[in-house]
């Protein structure tokens, strides 16, 4: 997890919740002791998660002959990195987060994925936060509740953004909606907008989805969307439900809504209030939904060894009991596993922003 940086309260709330769900098992399962090791994927000097080190900590694990399971990344782009060296080693691999379709799914993927990520041949990576595709569907439930016809599509150029926006404009014209394009643009800080706010005016668009970082560049965009037409609806992939993102909206926040798999804590299953009530006497701070996944990755985990029984130390039986995990009843609601990967979570939230924060509004199904 990155545990520096802009991303590190939300990678201590998951290592936390990790910790966490080991202690209650009293560090071991059946015969088996398990010992738990925390890597940061963030380089000091920037913050920010790096190639090199997520490499690094991903042949640690993977050189380790005691490693059962490696959990992480927390983004789609660090776990790009680690998961071809967990996979050529036969560890499984479980992510609270990172979901980038590619990473379990050829749709709308990149050139070679999923199978460049599996070097093996075997599928050994799972994720709990539903993925790109159970987003893209919760964008277009929400354009239809908001009764929107027509809609403009847009994407930073990030090789892990840009498929989302080609799920949202793919299923909008299943769904009937009209998309008037879908433009890659770069939204870097310093760039000028213009002529694209004047194409996306023009075009008669009700909303624009955008799928890009939560950048001082982004957040100018949908200024001036906002500018010229204060009726857009201005939607954004969770990606963007960041606060410093969001207190840079201006009076483009009244029309901007973001959707994100993280609900409020209050809407997750009873399990999941004791768990934080023990979260907040063990660490003494309030537990989120981040610290929710990171309990469960672990949680999954320990029972994928407990079912392989006397061969919880063999990494193939452990990956597909965990891969059999089925309707199992966890502190993040009721789920299985699929073959690709994917979670049947499916539950979205949308925030409003308000004060310059995202702010809880309503739940979508998107199952």
């Amino acid at each position: 997890m990155p545990l520096q940086g802009s991303e590190a309260a939300a990678g201590e709330q998951i290592v936390n919740g990790e910790k966490l769900a080991l202690a209650q098992s009293g560090g071991r399962v059946g015969r088996f002791r398990i010992s738990f090791v925390s890597l940061d994927d963030a380089k000091p000097t920037t913050g920010r998660w790096e190639p090199g080190v997520t490499a690094t900590n991903a042949k640690t694990a993977a050189q380790d002959t005691s490693t059962i399971a490696y959990i992480g990344d927390y983004s789609s782009a660090a776990t790009a990195v680690s998961l071809p060296l967990t996979n050529a080693a036969g560890i499984l691999q479980v992510s609270p987060a990172s979901p980038y379709v590619g990473l379990t799914s050829s749709l709308q993927a990149g050139q070679g994925e999923p199978e460049r990520f599996y070097l093996s041949g075997k599928r050994t990576f799972g994720r709990l936060l539903p993925g790109d595709p159970v987003q893209a569907t919760a964008q277009i439930r929400l354009l239809s509740a908001l009764g929107v016809h027509k809609l403009y599509v847009l994407d930073n150029q990030d090789a892990f953004q840009e498929p989302l926006a080609r799920l949202v404009a793919s299923d909008a014209e299943q769904a009937g909606i009209t998309v008037a394009a879908h433009d890659s643009i770069a939204t870097t800080s310093g760039s000028v907008f213009t002529g694209e706010v004047e194409k996306i005016v023009a075009s008669g668009a009700q909303a624009v989805f955008l799928a890009g970082d939560p950048g001082e560049g982004a957040a100018a965009l949908l200024r001036q969307l906002y500018s010229a037409d204060p009726g857009l609806w201005l939607l954004g992939a969770s990606s963007l439900t960041e606060e410093g993102f969001t207190a840079q909206l201006g009076p483009a926040a009244q029309r901007t809504l973001l959707t994100t798999p993280l609900l409020p804590v209050d809407l997750y299953p009873p399990a999941a209030r004791r768990v934080l009530s023990d979260y907040r006497r063990v660490f003494g701070a309030a537990g989120e939904a981040e610290a929710l996944y990171g309990y469960e990755a672990m949680s999954v985990v320990l029972d994928a060894i407990r079912r392989a029984g006397v061969y919880g130390g063999d990494r193939q039986t452990v990956i597909e009991r965990f891969f059999a995990t089925s309707e199992r009843s966890s502190v993040i609601g009721s789920y299985s596993m699929q073959a690709n990967g994917e979670t049947t979570l499916s539950r979205y939230a949308v925030d409003r922003v308000i004060a310059g924060r995202p702010v809880f509004w309503r739940t979508i199904e998107a199952g």
